[in-house]
């Protein structure tokens, strides 16, 4: 049996959501982080894709956390 579920979501979130501009950050374990450039040598995370649990435990790559070159 599948399970549906619908959540309302403000389309201010939404809209900005869609045209916020990111880039993806490799990771050594295969994976990457969606990241938003701020400047030239920072970025904002989002939101990581990884096969590794470990990438998701690093503190680094918590969403909302700064990153630099």
């Amino acid at each position: 049996m599948a399970m549906i579920i619908y959540l309302p979501d403000p389309q201010d979130i939404i809209n900005t959501m869609e045209f916020r501009e990111t880039i993806q950050i490799p990771l050594p374990s295969g994976g990457f982080v969606n990241a938003q450039p701020l400047d030239f040598q920072q970025a904002r995370v989002i939101g990581i894709v990884s096969t590794d649990p470990m990438d998701y435990m690093d503190e680094k790559y918590q969403p909302g956390a700064l990153i630099s070159r």
